[in-house]
């Protein structure tokens, strides 16, 4: 699970921002630009479109730093306003050959870009973990991207119903059934059960 970043520094680093400062800009781009980075890749992204959304957004943000707000969570708003720049630019390239649902053909791949070496890290072995990804394969790309918000970006129910857009009920649904759906598809490997569902409760 990475560590959320200091919510306290954030708001500090976005007021100044706001007025002008270009280290706090500084600051927050290098804060943020990894986790971007990682849920970028999630969406299927290539580090190419991912780095040309996330320039973008920063680009914006400064140009308009006089007219925003204060948000609660600079996390959250910053990975909202990230989330639907991305999507927007991947359906524009996907409608040139079909008609697709957003929401569901850009969805989360895997929970984590560095899964492989923190599971392994976490005591699982290849085997273990080819295990653990064949039965993140089995979620809906919502859920995935619920379950990453939540345990791999440490989100609260609040702030992922910001990013994704969806209610509160929605976002504990998606969550429900997605942990059950995992316990159901690793109820006969409890080791590695085990395993993976105490890097969620911490």
């Amino acid at each position: 699970m990475n560590a959320r970043p200091d919510s306290t520094n954030d708001q500090t680093h976005w007021n100044a921002f706001r007025e002008g400062s270009e280290s706090a800009f500084a600051a927050l781009y290098s804060t943020y630009y990894r986790y971007l980075m990682n849920y970028g890749r999630r969406f299927g992204a290539t580090d190419a479109t991912t780095e040309d959304a996330i320039h973008d957004l920063f680009i914006e943000l400064w140009n308009y730093r006089q007219t925003l707000s204060q948000p609660q969570s600079v996390q959250a708003y910053l990975l909202k306003s990230f989330r639907n720049r991305l999507v927007t630019q991947l359906a524009e390239r996907q409608r040139r050959f079909a008609d697709v649902d957003v929401e569901e053909q850009f969805g989360l791949l895997s929970p984590e870009p560095s899964a492989e070496e923190q599971l392994v890290a976490d005591g699982l072995n290849r085997e273990q973990h080819e295990q653990v990804q064949g039965a993140f394969t089995t979620l809906s790309p919502r859920q995935r991207e619920v379950l990453y918000l939540r345990y791999f970006t440490d989100l609260s129910y609040d702030e992922i119903c910001a990013v994704m857009g969806i209610t509160y009920q929605t976002a504990r649904t998606q969550l429900y059934q997605a942990l059950t759906a995992l316990r159901k598809r690793l109820q006969t490997n409890w080791p590695v059960l085990v395993l993976l569902f105490s890097l969620f409760d911490n």
